[in-house]
């Protein structure tokens, strides 16, 4: 059996009206619905903590943008984004990052 503590919180006043009806469609007590939600916060805050975190390919190590990228240009970065896992923006952030030459660099 769960112990339950008693506490005060500060609710806006729409939000609570959603969960008063939420609770009231689902033949639910608020504290049942408020308590549900609360647990499907945290456990997806959780896995979000645990996942690692997103690499941007499109940033070199340096901190800028990786040469052929256009931020302005949706469209082919949308296509640059999609290209299989050996893709060209991939393979120059991984160069970049790896100490290696962009694909666009010149040879010293």
């Amino acid at each position: 059996m769960e112990t339950l503590t008693r506490t005060t919180l500060n609710i806006d006043e729409e939000l609570l009206a959603a969960y008063r009806r939420l609770a009231a469609r689902t033949h639910s007590s608020l504290s049942h619905v408020i308590q549900d939600a609360l647990r499907e916060a945290l456990t997806l805050r959780q896995d979000r903590e645990a996942r690692p975190p997103i690499r941007l390919s499109a940033l070199s190590q340096g901190g800028g943008l990786v040469p052929g990228v256009d931020l302005s240009n949706h469209a082919a970065l949308t296509e640059l984004l999609e290209q299989p896992g050996d893709d060209v923006l991939r393979g120059r952030a991984l160069d970049a990052d790896e100490g290696g030459a962009a694909d666009d660099a010149e040879p010293a």
